[in-house]
């Protein structure tokens, strides 16, 4: 807390001293008289129709003007030039991240007279070539969300999946056939992002939707000023208050009897479990001092009750059907300031408490196996806006992210009190997962208990500073921005998981001491004790952007951006390929060119012809090169194997294990023996030759980037409806793809069959001193010299602005997204020796959907006097799996990953996919789509002076289509093969009715 009060204090001084606009948007455009002649020196002053704030520029000497960085929202312009009509244009709407274009005409007559216009905001942005869309806060609040989350409406956009998780309120996204951690989420222009997992579980901190303002969505060709993102940048802002006091009451509820049951608990007729959700809370802004100086606030309350089930039709004594037990509060404060004509400031925290337990997480989790979270997180983000010139403009913005969570398990709390709801929990309980009784791995499932236990730790703090410079009259207009951005974080992620070992069994049979088939044939144990660490990383962000409108409608956008990430590692003394330890890889080679056109060949904005090109470099995930202060050579703590390489061929041959660890009278507990063994073996605190996975850098080891081309077309068809079509291709290079330098060649094609280790790469046995033993584990080199992936798709949408009481938007995607990797901490497991096979290996994406379709739509339908619909539709098909036989090692590289032959495949089980067609190879099938339809009807009583009663009822999956995740392709497991045996989200969002009320005044 002294840690945070300290960064508040720096913020806070930061705002009283030099600071920048958060969240901003732009206005340009040119000003004439009536028979087109350019109007130089006219006077206009841009004022905000709501909160007061101004910004005052001069036209230059080709009648152009620029407003930059200033707050998203409506907007006035007046114009005034001694001999011409004042002019005022009232109702501008100008969004997040986008600049919008107005040109004005000034009519000949006395200033005195003024001539005052109210129009829509052009639909098209003649001024960008980015691919992307807008939410705005209407949607957000009148739309049906069962999640209320702002990324299940980011998913609305072409180009971009929404992604709901198993995880509580961590849905996110994907976008450009990308893994879900790489997106790049701002609010308020600072950054909202886990540095050790990136976006998988959408923003750092959740923001309640009643508190957003805008969502601007950029899948491909972000300007200059964006980065770090292969997948989509989010750029979003908060609410701000205003000249009137504003805010909102909400109150959602739902409970079991307005909840289906989910698909598992239908087909086994089990008892419904107490499903529940209760979500309310407040928003309020309004003047502290009218014109000047503004605030904003919101609290949100969040109690939910999840259904979540499973079926094991092998032992369906661990069938279950029950809930989470997970809340949240959240809050939010802003502060506004214009200090004067040309300094306005601003501050903002955003602050979740989020306890999340017996939360079913995996595919093979039982009701003894559910761990928990309880998450802290905090950003807070403080600017300085000033306008140094009529054509120039500075913005300062200093922001803290901060991450406190706890992963654990529901035994390990039950250990002792101060436990048992802990955020930022005792250090103790690190060590005492290893009290826990042993993981009961079963083929199909765990059972007895769960490995979960580690603290992660996140403090990022950014700082950054942006010019604008307007030039007016050089070959065209010139809309230009430098930028450079310093992030500065630090990471700790203490972690004992898996103290309490694992017996992994052959079989769903349970253990019978009298039964050697029932035995187990490998273990596996955290050792000799708890991981501890502490990593820094410093990322330098420098860009330069020029968006030149040229004559005739066309207009260039220009940019460089380099990207430097320096990330401090003590290399592994062991690494051979090191040949100083202290020289850990800096990537310094990144700069990255941004070229885009764009086209308005009817010269009245109402269309647009796009394109680019661009590379756009990857940000790192802690969470991948963490790996190397711990995975070393000789180590304080690795998971050890027994037996070393393979599984013990006794038990599938009805023969007692000979590895004595598994030849033992109880799996309840680990036996006296068996802990004197590995307390003989492993001492506590003792530093140990890693008997696990090693894990090695590269010395030539690069930053990930990609290539992106795009060629699209935009037109506004008829007022306040337009549609487009983008075409999207993306290279992607230097990519983590991570061979193991030790290799093994298995003896036979047997799952079971002993693994020698020939040191293929001719690099381990030399490095080994006299008398070291050689290698007999995995030696997993992170390296970017072999992955690469590739993309193309075409994006289809159209929108119909909000008018005459209905909006539409529609958003179609055509892609196929395909390589040899997409996370950072994928292997090439058809490796063979130092032949990679990446040609082999090359497939669909895991995350590949070649079709997504999304509509939304709200309405006020006519002559009921309030009576409002809205709703959503999501159709994808399904994603890649590979079917394969974890019995055979065809290829006898000592992994059990061999696809099968192309041909139809069916499973033997209830539930089970049947005719599956397979390509063969990996992904070579594919499993089942998602559909879902919400919808929302209510009615909207107008009680006068802007007050607003909502009450609705909102359904979620009308149609109470169940959704599945892929299917186990594994024709080992005879029982789960193909079988659908999990629910999307861990519920499959089963339809349920949601009473809402909301007062807006």
């Amino acid at each position: 807390m002294r840690k945070l009060g300290l960064a508040l204090g720096v913020f806070l001084y930061a705002a009283a001293a030099a600071l920048a606009q958060q969240g901003t948007a732009e206005l340009v455009g040119r000003i004439t008289d009536t028979q087109g002649a350019v109007l130089p020196g006219v006077a206009i002053v841009v004022t905000n129709e709501e909160t007061g704030v101004y910004r005052e520029v001069v036209t230059g000497p080709n009648g152009s003007y620029s407003v930059s960085q200033i707050v998203p929202g409506r907007y006035r312009i007046s114009a005034q030039l001694s001999g011409f009509k004042g002019l005022n244009r009232r109702g501008i709407s100008l969004t997040v991240g986008v600049t919008t274009t107005l040109d004005l005409t000034l009519e000949v007559g006395s200033v005195a007279e003024t001539v005052t216009v109210t129009a829509e905001t052009p639909l098209v942005d003649v001024t960008s070539a980015e691919v992307g869309g807008h939410i705005s806060a209407e949607e957000l609040t009148d739309l049906p969300a069962g999640n209320r989350s702002y990324m299940a409406f980011v998913g609305t956009v072409p180009g971009a999946q929404f992604v709901p998780t198993t995880g509580f309120l961590n849905d996110t996204m994907l976008a450009n056939g990308q893994p879900a951690a790489a997106n790049n989420v701002m609010f308020d222009g600072a950054g909202n992002i886990d540095d050790l997992r990136g976006s998988n579980v959408g923003g750092q901190a959740r923001v309640a939707n009643e508190a957003v303002q805008e969502v601007q969505v950029l899948t491909n060709q972000f300007d200059a000023e964006f980065g770090r993102a292969s997948g989509a940048v989010i750029n979003a802002v908060t609410k701000s208050g205003t000249n009137q006091f504003r805010g909102s009451f909400f109150d959602f509820f739902t409970g079991r009897a307005v909840t289906s049951k989910d698909y598992f608990t239908r087909v086994n007729n089990r008892e419904k479990p107490q499903v529940s959700k209760q979500e309310w809370g407040s928003t309020i802004g309004g003047p502290i001092v009218r014109n000047k100086l503004h605030f904003f606030a919101s609290v949100e309350r969040l109690v939910q009750n999840r259904n979540q089930s499973k079926t094991y039709p092998t032992r369906p004594e661990f069938s279950f059907s029950s809930t989470d037990d997970v809340s949240a509060w959240n809050t939010l404060w802003r502060i506004d300031h214009q200090v004067s004509a040309n300094n306005t400031w601003a501050f903002r925290w955003l602050r979740e408490s989020a306890p999340q337990f017996n939360v079913l997480d995996g595919a093979r989790d039982t009701a003894e196996s559910n761990d928990d979270e309880t998450d802290l997180d905090q950003t807070l983000v403080a600017t300085w806006t000033t306008v140094v010139s009529n054509t120039k403009v500075n913005t300062i913005r200093a922001g803290l992210t901060k991450e406190q969570t706890t992963h654990s398990n529901l035994r390990l709390r039950a250990l002792d009190p101060a436990y048992a709801t802990c955020t930022v929990c005792p250090q103790q309980m690190i060590k005492d997962q290893a009290l826990l009784p042993p993981i009961l791995g079963y083929l199909s499932f765990n059972a007895q208990a769960d490995d979960t236990m580690d603290f992660s730790l996140d403090d990022a703090y950014t700082f950054e500073d942006t010019f604008s410079w307007f030039i007016p009259d050089k070959a065209g207009r010139h809309d230009t921005k430098f930028g450079a951005r310093y992030t500065d974080v630090w990471i700790s992620n203490p972690n004992n998981s898996n103290a309490n070992g694992t017996y992994s069994f052959g079989t769903d049979r349970a253990f019978n001491a009298a039964d050697p088939s029932t035995y187990p044939e490998r273990f596996s144990i955290r050792v000799p004790g708890p991981l501890d660490y502490e990593l820094r990383s410093r990322v330098w962000e420098l860009y330069a952007q020029d968006k030149w409108a040229m004559k005739n409608g066309l207009s260039v956008s220009l940019g460089v951006r380099y990207d430097l990430e320096i990330i401090p590692i003590d290399e592994d003394p062991g690494n051979p390929l090191f040949s100083d330890p202290s020289k850990y890889p800096v990537d310094r080679n990144n700069v990255a060119p941004r070229l885009g056109f764009i086209w308005n060949p009817d010269g009245k904005g109402k269309s647009v012809v796009r394109g680019g090109y661009g590379t756009f470099y990857d940000r790192t995930l802690l969470g991948t090169v963490d790996n190397y202060l711990f995975d070393t050579k000789y180590s304080k703590t690795f998971t050890a194997q027994f037996p070393q390489n393979a599984a013990d061929p006794g038990p599938a041959a009805g023969r007692l294990p000979t590895e004595a660890v598994l030849n033992t009278p109880t799996v309840n507990q680990l036996t006296p023996a068996v802990r004197a063994f590995l307390n003989a073996q492993f001492p506590a605190g003792a530093v140990r030759r890693n008997t696990g996975t090693v894990t090695w850098d590269d010395p030539a080891r690069k930053q990930p980037y990609f290539h992106q081309i795009t060629a699209g077309y935009e037109r506004e068809i008829m007022p306040g409806l337009a549609a487009s079509a983008d075409y999207v291709r993306m290279l992607g290079r230097d990519l983590f793809f991570n061979p193991n330098l030790n290799i093994g060649t298995r003896r036979n094609t047997s799952r079971t069959g002993t693994i020698d280790f020939f040191d293929p790469y001719g690099i381990l046995n030399r490095s080994l001193a006299p008398g070291e033993t050689p290698y007999v584990s995995t030696v997993r080199l992170l390296t970017t010299k072999y992955g690469y992936s590739n993309y193309d798709a075409l994006n289809l949408s159209v929108e119909k602005r909000y008018g005459h009481n209905w909006s539409i938007r529609g958003a179609y995607a055509l892609s196929y997204s395909r390589g040899v990797t997409a996370g950072q901490t994928d292997t090439p497991q058809l490796q063979v020796g130092t032949n990679l096979r990446l040609d082999e290996y090359y497939a669909p994406a895991g995350v590949d959907r070649r079709h997504s379709l999304v509509v939304s739509g709200r309405m006020e339908v006519p002559k009921t006097r309030g009576m409002t619909v809205s709703g959503v539709m999501r159709m994808l098909s399904g994603t890649p799996f590979t079917i394969q036989d974890t019995n055979i090692d065809a290829d006898q590289n000592g992994v059990l990953f061999d696809p099968l032959p192309a041909g139809t495949y069916s499973g033997t089980s209830a539930d089970s996919m049947q005719n599956v067609k397979n390509k063969g190879g990996r992904n070579g099938a594919r499993g089942p789509g998602f559909m879902q339809l919400d919808m929302r009807a209510g009615y909207r009583a107008k009680l006068g002076s802007r007050r607003t009663l909502d009450t609705f009822v909102e359904v979620f999956n009308v149609t109470n289509h169940a959704n599945f995740t892929n299917p186990s392709g594994d024709r080992r497991n005879a029982a789960d093969f193909l079988r659908l045996s999990t629910l999307v989200a861990t519920s499959g969002l089963p339809r349920q009715a949601q009473l809402g009320l909301r007062l807006g005044f």
